[in-house]
């Protein structure tokens, strides 16, 4: 098999160590407002469960083509808007897609595409392995004239998707979709992989491991 080549964040200006001195400024926000977000009223809704990515505000990165250092803010992605809130002094922003190229927290990245954040499992020269995280809306069982109808449930969910090409494929989490992908004359050497390495369809290393192990033997 030939030599793998790959590129990981952790090389350039993503990779950058944070300086933790410089989060929660004036000047941050109001750069952040003036150049890269639109202002946000959250919508109040009555829904149980949590609406956001992380469990708190995060330390971040942003990074944008405009700007050759990224700004450091605290945020949050908004799993129910699809957007990063950055709250300051009473006053909510959300970032814009369009004009932030990539997000950066201490253990998770985020890059914008076609309008719209992912976060980044996976980048090597020929794709993209992403996951879009959002809120499935669950009601429960109730017995309508006898019980009050309960709120809405939110519950977080994801994709896996590969960007190739300028494309989506959603990627299902079943061997026999993943061998799919696949050159079939690969389809055994890929099988023994997975069984040897004990590949898991539904794990995010393990789905990087296979595809950079067999990348240039994708049919997409």
């Amino acid at each position: 098999m030939k030599k793998i080549i790959f590129l990981f964040f952790c090389i350039s200006l993503f990779g950058q160590n944070y300086n933790t001195t410089n989060f929660n400024t004036d000047s941050n926000f109001n750069l952040i407002r003036s150049e890269i977000s639109a202002p946000y009223k959250k919508e109040k809704i009555n829904f149980s469960g949590n609406r956001y990515f992380f469990k708190e505000d995060q330390k971040a990165l942003v990074f944008t083509s405009e700007r050759n250092e990224p700004i450091e803010v605290k945020t949050n992605y908004n799993l129910l808007e699809q957007t990063f809130d950055i709250d300051y002094n009473n006053e909510t922003l959300k970032l814009l897609p369009s004009k932030v190229e990539r997000v950066r927290t201490t253990n998770n990245k985020f890059l914008s595409l076609k309008g719209k954040f992912y976060e980044l499992i996976l980048e090597n020269d020929s794709f993209l392995l992403l996951a879009d995280t959002y809120l499935e809306i669950y009601i429960p069982d109730y017995q309508p004239g006898i019980q009050v109808k309960p709120d809405p449930t939110y519950r977080k969910k994801n994709s896996i998707l590969l960007y190739q090409n300028d494309i989506f494929k959603k990627i299902e989490r079943r061997k026999k979709f993943l061998l799919s992908l696949f050159d079939s004359s690969k389809l055994k050497e890929i099988n023994n992989f997975m069984k040897k390495n004990k590949i898991s369809p539904s794990d995010y290393d393990d789905l990087s491991n296979l595809f950079l192990t067999f990348y240039e033997d994708l049919k997409l």
